[in-house]
């Protein structure tokens, strides 16, 4: 079957399925097809609070890689799978459920705010510490595997981006929203001609996170009354499912009512 966004064939099912069983022994990732050159990659041994939804989005030359997930199991050939072109990561931001994988990816893009912590991602810069533990996981990743030997590797950006920033894809320019509150350099990706937007943690349909070190209330509920106002059809966000329009405009107006804003 061919994209119509991007013109290559998408790997069926069967192949997807092949290459992860290859990759390791447990069904880890799960790939679902949004159509339009858009896959969410999950982790399926995580609940939703831990496993963050990771985005591939396809142009006609390049694609981008939204976050990398906790970095447990092999990322990279589960993307390979899916697309046959050079690879952008972007990391929206430095937590622990969004960039265990980075590393595997030589183009790792980052706001400057969080590129410290990439570079050095400690446990608790990181939040993974006491977060991630072993009774988070309902199934395992390897066989064998335990929180004891877990280590979120250095990935440094390779280059740093901001507000306005173009991202070229070929055929499919993404823009880049500095989008601070759940962490100061969190950012999202708005495709404005297919009205998608990816908001990572900045806005999703369940309990959010401002109490966290670095996190400010006030920030967050700005950054989400401006994300409200984009004309989009479609949110992908960092955690939980996708919603529409009048879905957006309603979890703006709850979590900026919870935020006391």
């Amino acid at each position: 079957m061919e994209d119509s966004c991007t013109g290559t064939a998408r790997p069926s099912r069967a192949d997807l399925s092949r290459s992860l069983a290859a990759m390791s022994g447990e069904d880890w990732f799960r790939v679902s097809d949004f159509g339009h050159g858009v896959w969410r990659i999950r982790e399926s041994g995580l609940g939703p609070a831990h496993a963050a939804n990771i985005w591939l989005v396809a142009g006609r030359d390049r694609a981008l890689l939204i976050d990398a997930g906790v970095g447990v199991a092999p990322l990279r050939p589960v993307v390979e799978a899916l697309v046959d072109r050079p690879v952008i990561c972007l990391l929206t931001h430095s937590h622990y459920d969004h960039i265990g994988g980075a590393w595997e990816f030589a183009e790792r893009w980052a706001h400057p705010a969080e590129a410290a912590i990439l570079a050095d991602p400690t446990p608790d810069a990181t939040m993974w510490q006491g977060w991630l533990t072993d009774a988070v996981f309902s199934t395992q990743p390897r066989p064998g595997f335990s929180m004891v030997d877990y280590a979120i590797r250095p990935a440094a950006p390779s280059r740093l981006v901001d507000e306005g920033d173009a991202i070229d894809l070929g055929g499919r320019v993404l823009t880049l929203i500095h989008v601070p509150g759940h962490s100061p350099g969190l950012l999202a990706v708005h495709d404005a001609e297919a009205g998608l937007l990816f908001t990572s943690d900045a806005l999703y349909d369940g309990r959010m996170f401002f109490d966290l070190p670095g996190s400010d209330p006030r920030a967050g509920a700005d950054s989400m009354a401006r994300l409200a106002r984009l004309p989009v059809r479609l949110v992908h966000p960092g955690h939980g499912e996708s919603f529409g329009r009048d879905r957006l405009d309603e979890v703006a107006r709850e979590q900026s009512r919870l935020l006391g804003a």
